[in-house]
């Protein structure tokens, strides 16, 4: 079986769409959380997520478009998130809202931020490096996937894995190239992997919903 892992999507439908082509044999999906936030297609991502059948946990994003509580956010992820929550059906919110803060199954526990029961696990940042990876993957009995920072990479120890599959909707790791990630259950193969999208089409988006602009600019440098 495949298993196609994704992340942090931030309301980009462009990417998210090109992702999906590329995971399209998968047998299953799962999304590290930040569905929504930055980009002007929420909805239509919300939608896409529920018609694909692809199990989210929340992320930070997520969690303060569905209670409309911004306060702990910077200038412009404060005017991204209150434009998501002005425009998003009532349903879609809904559904953020009943997202859980972590899913386990056979081969990974998944989680926004850090492996945790709190709002650690959406909240915490997990850099490529940390100590705590080599905890965390001591502690589990099943690889560890984790999103949140927008930085793809994968960190074993002892025979498990600590991924991140890196940002869908807004890459921060130098690559502005959409990112997600491949396991292969057989195998136990983890592909890390990138895709070219139109981000000329998301920056007109953006400027068409009057966002500000270093949400455009920054995806074309991946930072």
């Amino acid at each position: 079986m495949k298993i196609g892992l994704i992340s942090d999507i931030h309301s980009n439908l462009i990417a998210l769409e090109k992702v999906l082509e590329k995971l399209n044999a998968c047998d299953e999906i799962y999304c590290a959380g930040d569905i929504v936030g930055y980009y002007p297609f929420p909805n239509e991502v919300v939608e896409i997520c529920i018609k694909e059948e692809i199990k989210s946990v929340i992320g930070n994003h997520d969690k303060a478009v569905a209670e409309s509580d911004f306060s702990g956010m910077n200038p412009v992820a404060r005017v991204a998130g209150e434009f998501t929550r002005k425009i998003m059906e009532k349903e879609n919110i809904e559904w953020l809202a009943n997202l859980p803060i972590s899913i386990e199954t056979e081969y990974f526990s998944i989680y926004h931020g850090m492996p945790s029961d709190d709002e650690s696990a959406y909240s915490v940042y997990i850099f490529p490096g940390d100590p705590l990876i080599e905890t965390f993957l001591e502690n589990s009995d099943r690889n560890i996937v984790v999103g949140h920072t927008h930085i793809q990479f994968i960190e074993e120890y002892n025979g498990r894995a600590f991924i991140n599959p890196g940002s869908v909707g807004q890459p921060r790791d130098g690559d502005p190239r959409a990112a997600y990630a491949v396991l292969d259950t057989e195998t136990g193969k983890i592909r890390l992997e990138r895709v070219e999208y139109d981000i000329e089409e998301v920056c007109e988006a953006v400027q068409k919903a009057e966002l500000p602009e270093a949400l455009c600019s920054r995806l074309f440098e991946g930072h």
